[in-house]
């Protein structure tokens, strides 16, 4: 699984490069990888709700034809919103491995911890979800973005 993040963290390095925002979700099950590297397409798209992780889970279901995600866990460079912890949670993730936590990437200007108790997201409920995933070069995405944001206004 660390294997998967270092590949996540790395995507996400490359995404961040081309102006993306910094956050990469992918669902892996016993078998490995069962999704696409999911980036944040919120700007590309207009879809608000096409964060990293949920494009991942839509991914995995869309590409194995389920609509259960049991038995299978998401690995986010980021700790998820709230929206993206209710999308896992409604759709079965068993568990959700993040390289930098909410905390964290607050620190970098990305402070959604407000948006869990609008979605009731308890913390007794992401302690039951949530293992930390730390890599070498998990903050690297969220320093980068922060560097370019403030040399380049984006």
């Amino acid at each position: 699984m660390r294997a998967v993040m270092e590949r996540a963290v790395e995507e996400c390095i490359a995404h961040v490069t081309t102006g993306g925002l910094p956050f990469v979700g992918v669902v892996v099950d016993q078998g490995g990888v069962v999704s696409e590297f999911g980036v944040n397409r919120v700007h590309e798209t207009g879809d608000p709700s096409a964060h990293a992780e949920i494009v991942a889970m839509r991914d995995a279901m869309v590409s194995h034809g389920i609509q259960s995600l049991a038995g299978t866990a998401l690995l986010a460079t980021g700790e998820p919103c709230g929206l993206c912890y209710r999308f896992a949670i409604d759709h079965r993730v068993d568990a959700i491995h993040v390289a930098v936590d909410r905390d964290a990437v607050a620190d970098f200007g990305f402070d959604y911890r407000g948006s869990y108790p609008a979605l009731e997201i308890t913390d007794e409920l992401r302690a039951g979800l949530l293992r930390h995933l730390p890599v070498e070069r998990g903050a690297e995405p969220f320093t980068r973005y922060l560097h370019n944001y403030t040399l380049h206004g984006r």
